[in-house]
């Protein structure tokens, strides 16, 4: 374990999650990842306003009503920032938020060096947070277990019809879907429902949810007394949300249409998620598991170009694996091709890293 992630634990103090308690336990009970999945993406229409210049490309402010229809009216209204390169346009990547990063800027300055090798950014605020806020929630602590179900759900939704619109509205040639810890769980959640090849780059992330509280340094955050009300027990409260969160596993969904083009990043000295939850994702899929030689603090602090490379060359495989497709019709020899390509995109190990490092 890393000794930034040890003070990290020690420090994280401030208003615990789940102060109110379960919240809406039928909600709780019921709600549930793999009958998400099974739904097209929502087509979701996303209102731009004026471009401007930033982060060497440009900028635009959206906004779209969430597919999620059970969210309180606060959070309703979903928010995008959407980072586009002057370069041609070979990809849009969806960012979806870590626990706490709330607003765009951190993942915008995370996803600008991309824009260099054409790689667009979709930066989404996840429900619950910024101006997606309920008034009576500090921060990013949600005050109910429903609440954060009701966020995941939100985040999946709302990552997938985004996928869409980026195809659909934008002309993006391919789309991927990246994000880092709370946002990498979800990212894999997301490119792995999809049901066309996605370049999925999910960094640091936890395989089940429920890990986190188990046994990383942040399992004292929640409110167990609250949890525990009047049978004051804790520990039984902890047990139940475990076994609640554990449905929400990256391994409760088949893998990616296209798993070559899927990488998971992992952080080997994480004190935060156990670094075999990120190896329990890539053994699931079948894909390449990339180690950074760091704990969960340490690596946005060190290792940012590691992370970039790793996205791009999801996308650099996307795009030769389309570049083996043969244009032929239905039936054709090329036909076959097409489909050996499909099956080639699925067992692809690395392939080559992209020219240049990026920081």
């Amino acid at each position: 374990m890393h000794v930034l992630d040890v003070l990290f634990g020690l420090t994280a103090a401030g208003p615990r999650f789940f102060a109110d308690g379960w919240g809406d336990r039928r909600l709780v009970k019921r709600l549930q990842p793999l009958p998400l999945a099974r739904r097209a993406p929502a087509r979701v229409d996303v209102s731009l306003g004026p471009p401007r210049a930033a982060h060497g490309g440009t900028l635009r402010d959206g906004s779209f009503r969430s597919p999620e229809s059970r969210l309180p009216g606060c959070a309703r209204a979903a928010r995008v920032q959407v980072l586009m390169p002057e370069v041609p346009l070979r990809g849009v990547a969806v960012h979806l938020a870590a626990s706490g990063d709330q607003g765009f800027a951190m993942r915008l300055r995370f996803a600008a060096p991309l824009l260099a090798h054409g790689i667009g950014a979709i930066v989404l605020e996840n429900a619950f947070y910024g101006a997606r806020r309920p008034e009576r929630q500090a921060r990013h602590a949600v005050r109910s277990v429903s609440d954060l179900y009701l966020m995941g759900a939100a985040t999946f939704q709302e990552g997938r019809a985004l996928l869409a619109w980026a195809r659909e509205a934008l002309g993006a040639p391919r789309v991927g879907v990246t994000g880092y810890s709370m946002g990498g769980q979800l990212a894999a959640m997301v490119g792995a429902s999809m049901p066309w090849p996605v370049a999925t780059v999910p960094l640091a992330p936890s395989c089940s949810p429920d890990s986190v509280l188990l046994s990383g340094v942040l399992r004292d955050v929640p409110d167990w007394a609250a949890l525990a009300g009047d049978a004051a027990d804790r520990e039984a409260a902890r047990v139940e949300l475990c076994a609640g969160l554990s449905r929400f596993s990256v391994c409760a969904l088949p893998p990616p249409v296209a798993p070559g083009a899927a990488i998971v990043v992992g952080t080997a000295a994480d004190g935060v998620v156990p670094p075999a939850e990120m190896a329990r994702i890539a053994a699931h899929w079948g894909c390449e598991l990339r180690w950074l030689p760091a704990g969960h603090v340490s690596a946005v602090l060190r290792h940012q170009g590691a992370m970039r490379e790793a996205i791009l060359d999801a996308f650099l495989r996307l795009e030769a694996a389309e570049r083996e497709v043969s244009p032929a019709a239905p039936g054709s020899a090329g036909s076959g091709r097409r489909a050996s390509s499909r099956a080639r995109s699925r067992r692809a190990g690395p392939r080559g890293r992209a020219p240049g490092r990026l920081r």
